[in-house]
């Protein structure tokens, strides 16, 4: 679990201090929340980061160090959950005070964190899926003088992997034959591939690790409740791979493989869009897309799912073994 890898700190359009002193403020500037929290399905621990937007004419260097203009002094945040049978609850929330951040241009002294814990999905085998409570969140936040900041998005089912399946505990990668991994995910997905060689010497075994990843675009089926999606790995792929990137050694006793692991990341539609910008967003740069009711910012929902280790088969083993290109790094079969 990974509690806090949706957490990231929002660009803001900074040039002033506080919304509350009207002589620093520029004419007709209103201060506004930026809400930013992307719902990790498999998680059961959720965050939401709320802070401040605001503008004047002072310099952002000094301005941004001030707690007060770049957070509220007090949120109400209210989450609501709809299940899957259109019953909505609504679940306590609770705020954290974070510190001990690295220093930067914004203020590093304590800030508030957001969080509730809820289940929105349960189980454990990539193959079978998983079982999802949850379809659907809303977020509001209630900052002192302002309207109600509202957003919801839908909540991506983690993804189904039917290729390599449950109880496979070996790939199969020759000429003819490639390493071939399918799954369901949501409108945005991405598959990293990874794979360990060892090498042994005289006086030491060490790993390397390679990586094969995929984004968006990949093969869909359009029109199935989630997007169908492939990757092959083809064998020419790996022997490319290794050729450029192991180093020749007169004093190796062996190389071969380790686990192969295979990571499936998917997003809803709301996360879909918010990658597509998010190249473009720096501190003084805001993401350009958002989905926030009187504020800005973005909530999504993502998702991920593993499946690891898997190992190649005997087969294989012999084929990449006994690979031209690869003979000189002295691989063995098993």
């Amino acid at each position: 679990m990974k509690p806090l890898s949706g957490l990231i700190l929002l660009g803001t359009l900074l040039t002033a201090a506080c919304a509350e002193d009207p002589v620093i403020q520029m004419q007709g500037f209103q201060s506004q929340p930026i809400l930013y929290s992307i719902i990790e399905t498999r998680d059961s621990a959720h965050f939401i980061r709320i802070g401040r937007l605001f503008a004047g004419n002072e310099n952002p260097g000094l301005t941004s160090r001030i707690p007060d203009s770049i957070y509220f002094d007090s949120v109400k945040v209210k989450v609501t959950l709809t299940s899957m049978w259109g019953e909505k609850e609504e679940v306590p929330v609770e705020g954290r005070m974070v510190g001990n951040k690295d220093d930067g241009f914004f203020d590093s002294g304590d800030y508030m964190i957001y969080w509730f814990y809820k289940h929105i999905s349960i189980g454990y085998y990539p193959e079978d899926g998983y079982m999802q409570f949850y379809s659907k969140i809303l977020i509001e936040a209630s900052c002192p003088g302002l309207p109600v900041a509202r957003c919801s998005t839908d909540l991506v089912a983690p993804p189904k992997i039917n290729s390599p399946k449950r109880a496979q505990q070996f790939v199969f990668l020759t000429p003819e034959n490639p390493i071939r991994v399918q799954w369901y995910g949501g409108d945005w997905n991405e598959i990293a591939v990874n794979f360990t060689i060892w090498e042994e010497y005289p006086d030491s075994t060490v790993s390397r690790t390679f990586h094969i990843y995929k984004g968006n675009g990949l093969l869909f089926n359009v029109g199935t409740p989630q997007q169908y999606c492939e990757l092959k790995v083809p064998y020419e792929m790996v022997v490319q791979i290794l050729g450029q990137n192991l180093i020749y050694r007169t004093d190796i006793i062996r190389r071969y493989f380790g686990a192969f692991r295979i990571e499936v990341n998917t997003g809803n539609i709301d996360f879909d869009i918010f990658r597509q910008f998010i190249g473009g967003m720096n501190d003084f740069n805001f993401n350009p897309y958002d989905n926030i009711e009187n504020g800005i910012g973005i909530l999504s929902s993502k998702s991920t799912t593993i499946k690891d280790p898997v190992y190649l088969d005997y087969a294989s083993r012999i084929y990449l073994a006994n690979e031209p290109k690869l003979a000189k790094f002295r691989f063995i079969e098993y």
